[in-house]
């Protein structure tokens, strides 16, 4: 056989062979891991979050009346003292004027004084007479003091109708003042800084007094989040906190425990912790929920893998392409970590996805994956 040709031959199925390696090598399924790494290993406690206003109010109109004009618009931001509706007027503004002219016409009975003046000043002059009768004999004591009882009757009589025009001038007085209060409310406004959130009421409708208008939820937001009875007891204001919300899910936000609320929900036996979070106030809308760790202790130059990778007490790991298993002695956890106390070494590579796909002794290719 000519030389040429073996060297063919040999060069066939050296391709030959190494294609087939290459085609074994496909074949081998592929396993993401993360690689175990010293850090600081975090001790927390998770829990649910939620999102809240700070305030939420139903808007009511306190009289009744007809819608003239309506500044309800759903999304709308107000600012406290807002005008949002105005009602119709009209017989409060006719009663308003009915009140005003009777107040001047009282006032002007007042300054007139009163109608017995005449006959105060015609029983002066009796008595006066009565006096003169007396000196010089020609009428009795009787007489006398018939004329000052006569008077003092009178003076009576005068006191008591100028303290019934009075009295009748501020009761006038306080009528309009009411009536001029209940023509305020009838511009109803807002009552804090706030988001319309819903809309009860239109221009032309007829309402009744009491009836909801609108529903506002003032511009404040609170992060509450839910911790289980057995996690409370650690939480305490100004503890590092950090939040995934579902609408962000990319995303991590700090924050720190603002307050702890000692009482359990009665259903859920949950507790509830106040943050204050870093993040944009138009970020957080009400119903905007996720979840939460509040860091209580931390350890430096800790082994730490992600928590995806453990299955209870073990772990997956790679070794030359090789999967292993191996148990674990768990330390500090986070939402997203885990310390290990002992079963892994810094470096070790650890299955993170799909750990149901391998068992021991499968070989794998191997895709790392930072934490």
């Amino acid at each position: 056989m000519k030389t040429g040709l073996l060297v063919k031959i040999f060069v066939a199925l050296a391709v030959i062979a190494g294609g087939s390696i290459y085609f074994v090598s496909s074949l081998k399924p592929t396993a993401v891991v993360s690689t175990a790494r010293r850090s600081v290993a975090v001790r927390s406690v998770p829990g649910t979050v939620q999102v809240v206003a700070a305030k939420e109010m139903f808007v009511r109109n306190e009289l009744g009346g007809r819608v003239v004009e309506s500044r309800l618009d759903l999304g709308k931001e107000v600012a406290e003292g807002d005008l949002l509706v105005a009602m119709d007027l009209g017989d409060l503004e006719i009663g308003i004027e009915k009140v005003k002219i009777e107040i001047e016409a009282a006032k002007l009975s007042v300054e007139q004084g009163s109608t017995k003046q005449f006959d105060l000043v015609s029983a002066q002059e009796r008595l006066t007479e009565a006096k003169r009768r007396f000196d010089i004999g020609g009428a009795s004591q009787s007489e006398l003091d018939r004329r000052e009882r006569e008077i003092q009757g009178i003076e009576q009589a005068i006191d008591a109708e100028m303290s019934a025009k009075e009295v009748r001038l501020a009761q006038l007085e306080n009528e309009l003042k009411l009536l001029e209060r209940n023509r305020e409310k009838m511009f109803i406004r807002a009552p804090i800084d706030g988001v319309i959130s819903e809309v009860y009421a239109f221009r032309g409708d007829l309402l009744r007094g009491g009836e909801q208008i609108a529903r506002l939820i003032s511009l404040d937001r609170i992060v509450e989040v839910r911790v289980s009875e057995e996690n409370f007891a650690g939480v305490e204001v100004g503890q590092i906190a950090r939040v995934k919300f579902l609408g962000y899910s990319d995303q991590t936000f700090d924050g720190t425990v603002s307050k702890t609320l000692p009482v359990a929900d009665p259903e859920t036996q949950r507790y509830t912790v106040h943050l204050d979070l870093d993040i944009d106030r138009e970020r957080l809308f009400p119903g905007l929920t996720g979840e939460a760790t509040i860091t209580l202790d931390e350890r430096e130059d800790a082994l730490i893998i992600p928590g995806s990778a453990i299955l209870g007490d073990r772990v997956f790991l790679v070794e030359d392409g090789v999967v292993e298993m191996r148990e674990i002695e768990k330390g500090f956890g986070s939402m997203t970590n885990v310390e290990i106390r002992s079963g892994l070494e810094a470096g070790d590579q650890v299955i993170v996805e799909e750990l149901e796909l391998f068992k021991v002794g499968d070989k794998v290719k191997t895709e790392e994956k930072t934490f």
